[in-house]
């Protein structure tokens, strides 16, 4: 792995550099400049991601880190657009069964998003997301040999914010997996549930999806919370979530990395429309209008 001396004040986001000192107490996790170790950590979390769905890493970036974070989404908040919408969720036009109750169904979504290109290149979060002993940690909890960032302008690296009052809707992630940091959790409310593996390769369970919209599968639901600097690795693809009512003063505010299991990927037109309110040219160069390739609506 490449490693070039850097300044700790001009610290940059770079795939070659794989230091993170600064972001991350490596002692207390057994964590060193060697990928074995990172793996290591990863494999440890494998077991949860397994059972659960959903595996956590508590307090994994320094408190300095996260506070800086904090600051720069801070100083962005006034560029972002708080959306108040009304989704399914699968959070686009899906054909051929838009009849069908679950996919008619709508759910509310008050909140907005701070996307890759609005964070700067020296921020942790940044350089969190590109670094390879990061992305090394995430493979080896995913029993994968390698990730790649997304190449997606706007997407890959986003900070979801939730005013108070806001909500995220009942939805499935384009993604099979998401990797999320807390920065700030909300005074209260703001909790995140999900029902685990609600559907599966080739089964989209709609009748199970129709059922939780209509506020039912109770049995079946599960909550996670996540204090400033936690690290949780989750399978949205197949398991339905969101996040409940944000109450008190502040933004909920929540780091979101998203990595592929292949270089080049890009989010699809419409629903990075209406998830960001806005496309860029590689959207409008790469949109194909196709089904994901396991066949699942999106």
């Amino acid at each position: 792995m490449a490693s070039r001396p850097q300044d700790n004040a001009v610290r940059l986001a770079d795939p070659e550099i794989g230091g993170l000192d600064d972001i991350i107490d490596l002692d207390r996790f057994g964590l060193d400049r060697q990928a074995s170790s990172w793996a290591e950590l990863g494999r440890s979390m494998a077991g949860a991601l397994d059972s659960d769905g959903i595996s956590s890493v508590p307090g994994l970036l320094k408190p300095d880190a996260v506070r800086a974070i904090g600051r720069e989404f801070d100083a962005l908040l006034s560029h972002v657009d708080i959306g108040h919408d009304r989704r399914s969720a699968y959070g686009r036009e899906v054909d051929g069964l838009a009849d069908h109750p679950a996919v008619a169904a709508t759910s509310d979504w008050i909140a907005g998003h701070i996307t890759r290109d609005m964070i700067p290149a020296h921020s942790p979060a940044h350089r969190l997301y590109v670094s390879p002993l990061f992305k090394t940690l995430i493979a080896s909890c995913l029993g994968m040999d390698r990730v790649f960032e997304y190449a997606d302008p706007l997407a890959g690296l986003v900070a979801t914010v939730i005013p108070p009052g806001g909500c995220y809707g009942w939805h499935y992630d384009t993604n099979e997996y998401v990797v999320t940091v807390g920065i700030r959790q909300a005074e209260s409310g703001g909790e995140f549930e999900f029902h685990r593996n609600l559907r599966s390769i080739g089964d989209e369970n709609l009748d199970g999806l129709a059922e939780v919209l209509d506020g039912g599968g109770r049995a079946t639901r599960r909550s996670a919370m996540s204090g400033p600097g936690d690290l949780q690795v989750f399978r949205g693809r197949y398991s339905l979530h969101r996040v409940t009512e944000v109450r008190g003063a502040e933004h909920r505010l929540t780091l979101v990395l998203s990595y592929a299991e292949r270089p080049g990927v890009i989010g699809p037109l419409d629903r990075t429309r209406r998830v960001y309110g806005r496309v860029t040219e590689a959207h409008l160069v790469a949109d194909a209008g196709a089904q994901g390739a396991d066949g699942l609506i999106l």
